[in-house]
């Protein structure tokens, strides 16, 4: 089934919006971009819900400084306003030093496989996978 270029660029953006609201910690606006049933399973860790995701988010180390950047995105129609989804990330983390942060580790590639569903205020995540893809 093809989608359309406006579904198509939508679901494409909330692979972009996901890793730049994550990077900048506005989780509010991370959570907005998942259905209220929504579930991510981060490497086996399955959330469910965005009260779930929402204390995964909390949990994460303010001194911790993640950038992610997402490439060959991909999707495809899978019913009439559901929607799958392939990204790749190439996954940077560090800790803060001043106004530049210090690479902690070598950078990895993950994927995100996601479930995309129109919902009355627009495409969201349904559901987002996430898997190691390569590491050092």
């Amino acid at each position: 089934m093809v989608l359309q270029l406006e579904d198509e660029a939508a679901c494409m953006r909330l692979c972009v919006d996901f890793a730049n609201h994550l990077d900048a910690r506005d989780y509010p606006r991370v959570l907005d971009l998942f259905t209220e049933d929504g579930s991510l399973d981060r490497m086996g860790t399955l959330l469910t819900g965005q009260r779930e995701i929402a204390g995964f988010l909390d949990a994460r180390p303010t001194a911790v400084v993640t950038r992610h950047l997402c490439t060959n995105i991909s999707v495809r129609r899978a019913s009439g306003d559901e929607a799958t989804g392939l990204c790749y990330v190439l996954f940077f983390q560090g800790s803060a030093d001043g106004e530049t942060a210090v690479m902690s580790a070598p950078p990895s590639v993950v994927e995100y496989h996601d479930r995309f569903r129109r919902t009355a205020t627009g495409w969201k995540i349904q559901a987002r996978r996430i898997r190691m893809a390569m590491r050092a």
